[in-house]
């Protein structure tokens, strides 16, 4: 029953964030530039995440260029654009009415703006709830409202029919290897949200004392934390060979009763609308019936 709550709860963040973050744009404090009256035609995304929220909510028409790491859906304009070593220059050549990102390196938001190109900035989001209002603030700015409002409640029907698929199972202690370099994604990172609302127990919590989201654990400590479940994002079977060779590993639970989830790595590491296909991944490993 505490799975459901917590899930109502999320929802109800929803709509405070959503008020919040929506009166902070309309302040201009996430944009140096106010965002343009006019829906925007000539749009420009630097980000991935951001890219596939673009094109599921309908903006795909408005959508002129998308950074190198875009490659989702399969028709986006694809360009050599970096979204994480910015040319503000190259940027300008494609004379954009909107430039939306989620890093802003080298003050790349200044500097759009100083040439009169307005810019949404919307950061890695920590938890379900706040991709959510990424959704309607894309929506709301490039005048796609309505689809994007229809997404909100899709995603959302479906996080809260996996939510009562799990809800009175035990919670189960899961693991998720970012790198080799023992990098995990705790509940303070969108990713471990989703954990956290499935009644999945993260190892990684404990250590992540700091809120970071994406804390390093130690070898031992993984060892003795003994996960259930082990959750490779973009790995392939080779490298679970090598995990299970790693010194101590054999003891642990997931590893003497092979239990490996290998997920595509852009899907467990982007914040767009294929994020619940993520939760359903691991919800149709933990229940195959």
């Amino acid at each position: 029953m505490w799975v459901m709550v917590n899930f109502i709860l999320h929802k109800l963040l929803t709509i405070l964030i959503h008020f919040f973050l929506l009166i902070s744009l309309c302040l201009g404090v996430i944009s140096a530039h106010a965002l343009a009256e006019n829906k925007p035609n000539r749009i420009i995304s630097l980000s991935p995440s951001l890219t596939e929220i673009l094109f599921a909510i309908g903006a795909a028409p408005q959508v002129i260029a998308v950074d190198s790491q875009s490659n989702f859906p399969k028709n986006v304009p694809r360009t050599n654009l970096s979204a994480y070593e910015p040319n503000l220059e190259a940027i300008a050549s494609f004379k954009p009415d909107l430039v939306v990102l989620s890093y802003d390196i080298g003050d790349s938001v200044k500097g759009l703006n100083l040439v009169g190109i307005d810019t949404l900035l919307l950061p890695t989001p920590k938890n379900f709830s706040e991709i959510l209002t990424q959704i309607m603030v894309l929506g709301k700015s490039t005048g796609n409202t309505k689809k994007a409002k229809k997404l909100i409640i899709d995603m959302e029907k479906k996080m809260s029919r996996l939510t009562m698929l799990r809800e009175k199972r035990r919670a189960i202690k899961i693991y998720h290897e970012v790198d080799e370099n023992y990098y995990s994604a705790s509940s303070f990172s969108f990713i471990g949200s989703i954990y956290r609302i499935l009644n999945l127990t993260n190892i990684a919590d404990e250590a992540d004392k700091e809120g970071y989201g994406y804390p390093k654990l130690s070898p031992e400590y993984i060892i003795s934390s003994n996960p259930d479940l082990i959750i490779l994002p973009g790995k392939t079977s080779d490298h679970i060979v090598k995990m299970i060779k790693r010194p101590g590993w054999k003891h642990i639970s997931a590893v003497k009763n092979n239990k490996f989830l290998r997920i595509e790595s852009d899907i467990a590491s982007r914040w767009g609308p294929r994020l619940t296909e993520f939760a359903n991944s691991i919800v149709d490993f933990l229940e195959p019936n």
